[in-house]
């Protein structure tokens, strides 16, 4: 019988930290094969566990650790790792969120929040754009200008809310309890987090705005609605834009 490969192996050890079937060939000794796995699976789950403590500090703030770990605990055990790099680890954790009915009755804005902290996790990784060519903009014909489309920066994200989840996330944040104290959370808000040299930020826009960044990752001007183009001025200000192309060259 011939030994498994790298490949089989791995895939059998991934299964067993997550508790599902396996043929993990184990040696027996002292300790119980089991036992033995489950040393592992303990270092494995507390591992990545501080990994999303370090990457939802603000989600983890709002529910304590030990409500915290026990949503960690879910997904980490829930969600295959697809990158080995654990400082790449921890997308879908709003999504998981989101499946415990508990959770969701008891902080309904949570997912949100941690969607947030996603989004900060994903611009800081990503390079500073560079500056957006204006003068290039400007010499495309009138009969050109429907086939504009704009490149979004992968140093920005919008997203939308139906709480004030900006504004939560920034006085947690900042420890700013009048502004906790004054908070309307049902206040729905849209948001830009964005990277720029100073750092990353967290800002409310409208939600116009949004739709057309959203909208302009995936068509040219002239397939977006045309009562959101007048918001283009506002999201190049926002410098959410690195660069352009004319659809079909």
């Amino acid at each position: 019988m011939s030994a498994p490969s790298l490949a089989s192996l791995q895939h059998q050890f991934r299964d067993a930290l997550h508790y599902e079937s396996h043929k993990l060939p184990v040696a027996e000794g002292v300790t119980e094969p089991e036992a033995l796995i489950q040393v592992y699976r303990n270092n494995f789950v507390m591992t990545l566990t501080e990994c999303l403590e370090n990457i939802y500090p603000v989600t983890n703030a709002l529910v304590g650790e030990e409500c915290f770990q026990a949503i960690a605990r879910h997904h980490v055990l829930g969600a295959t790792m697809d990158n080995a790099c654990a400082d790449r680890y921890g997308a879908g954790f709003a999504d998981t969120i989101r499946t415990l009915p508990n959770i969701v009755e008891a902080v309904p804005y949570l997912a949100d929040i941690a969607e947030i902290e996603w989004h900060i996790q994903c611009v800081n990784r990503a390079p500073l754009p560079e500056a957006f060519p204006v003068e290039a903009l400007s010499e495309v014909t009138p009969e050109d200008f429907p086939r504009i489309q704009l490149t979004v920066s992968p140093a920005s994200a919008v997203m939308k809310s139906e709480f004030a989840v900006a504004t939560l996330w920034q006085a947690v944040s900042n420890q700013d309890e009048e502004a906790l104290n004054q908070l309307d959370l049902m206040s729905p808000e849209t948001l830009l987090v964005q990277k720029d040299g100073e750092g990353i930020s967290v800002t409310t826009i409208s939600d116009e705005e949004a739709s057309l960044i959203l909208a302009c990752k995936d068509f040219a001007f002239g397939e977006i609605d045309p009562e959101l183009l007048p918001h283009i001025s506002g999201a190049m200000l926002h410098g959410v834009f690195s660069s352009f192309a004319l659809a079909g060259d």
